[in-house]
């Protein structure tokens, strides 16, 4: 039914070019009808028919500058953009066209999307798009998020948003945000490759060293570079702090980044697609870097065990040895103690000869004294 209903609308516009060769709403019509067709060629000819015969129509620049998008002519519709403007200046599509065909910096590009904004507040397309352009040029920029919200308000499951808003939530590592932007996607489109391949990239942020390794390197996109340096600064000044004070431990301090990029990179060369530029750099710059300095490190580290292990046995072999001697010094004292103890306790043991001796000299002296004249000891 509605091919028939093309047909029967060019037809209709043909008879009204051939009534009027100079009419130039037949060839409006007609090249809108062949818009729709893909008969880009023929949509071009007719347009700019319409276009010589009345440049005071604001819709033959509206329908010129849909042709010329679809035919990839930057120049053409930077021209009838700026031709519409000067016919009505309230006209927001104009403004859009300029921003994605024209200007070259987000700055500029946001600045034409403001002004859109301005004069049509309900396109929602222009809100996510500014809302990309805004965190282009300054990802804290407040009126992303009121933007961001405004517009899914508006209509929460408009594709192109969630691409943009997906895109955003990524980038500010806010991935949680992210995979749910791609799931509505998928539930919208899900044969759509784009969709899908955008679904598995916020998949992989489960992944626990995937999930670190893209927020540190997000992180220092999002903040100042002076901030960025002088965090790297006071890193390496710990780092040195430690090694004085702890020794080669800190080397931790550098071990376990490493490590952690090694196996986020790893984790991701498994996953299936197109690389695309940061993916190259990762597996072919960042990778080797990585397992280059993590080997430059774990070298000595290893070096270092090894030694320490070493010294730690030859110290416990010196302490048994010194163990064993001390035991076979003590035994060798106790021995001689034992026989020392046995030898004096022998001589101090009187015998019975010795007794009968003792008891006849006292006899004896007792004896002598009872003689002596007056009792009186000699």
């Amino acid at each position: 039914m509605k091919v028939k209903k093309i047909a029967e609308a060019r037809l209709e516009s043909r008879n009204m070019v051939l009534e009027n060769p100079s009419h130039f709403a037949g060839y409006l019509c007609l090249a809108y009808m062949d818009w729709i067709c893909q008969d880009l060629d023929e949509a071009s000819r007719n347009i700019e028919l319409a276009l010589s015969y009345n440049q005071n129509i604001l819709e033959s620049y509206q329908v010129g500058i849909e042709i010329y998008v679809a035919r990839g002519n930057h120049r053409r519709v930077t021209e009838l953009a700026r031709a519409g403007l000067l016919l009505d200046y309230t006209a927001a599509e104009f403004y859009a066209a300029l921003a994605e065909h024209h200007a070259g910096s987000y700055r500029e590009k946001a600045a034409l999307y403001q002004e859109a904004l301005k004069y049509a507040p309900e396109r929602i397309d222009y809100m996510g798009r500014l809302a990309f352009y805004l965190f282009q040029i300054d990802p804290r920029d407040k009126q992303i998020l009121a933007l961001q919200n405004l517009a899914l308000a508006r209509e929460p499951m408009f594709e192109a948003n969630l691409v943009y808003f997906a895109d955003i939530s990524y980038a500010r590592g806010d991935f949680e945000a992210a995979r749910e932007f791609a799931r509505k996607l998928c539930v919208i489109d899900p044969e759509n490759p784009d969709y899908q391949a955008l679904a598995a990239k916020m998949q992989l942020t489960k992944n626990p060293f995937w999930s670190i390794y893209e927020r540190t390197r997000l992180l220092t996109h999002r903040i100042p570079i002076p901030v960025t340096a002088g965090f790297v600064i006071l890193y390496a000044v710990v780092f040195l702090v430690l090694l004085r004070y702890i020794g080669y431990t800190s080397v931790l301090m550098l071990v376990v980044p490493l490590v952690i990029i090694i196996a986020a990179i790893i984790s991701k060369t498994d996953e299936p697609g197109k690389m695309g530029i940061q993916d190259r750099q990762n597996r072919y710059v960042r990778l080797p870097i990585a397992i280059v300095l993590l080997i430059g490190l774990l070298i000595p580290a290893g070096v270092r065990v090894a030694g320490t292990v070493l010294q730690y046995a030859k110290e416990v072999r010196q302490e048994q040895r010194i163990t064993t001697v001390r035991q076979q010094q003590v035994s060798k004292a106790t021995i001689a103690g034992e026989t020392a103890s046995t030898e004096e306790s022998r001589r101090r043991v009187p015998s019975e000869s010795d007794n009968a001796l003792f008891f006849k000299g006292v006899s004896a002296n007792r004896s002598d004294t009872s003689a002596l004249p007056n009792g009186e000891p000699n």
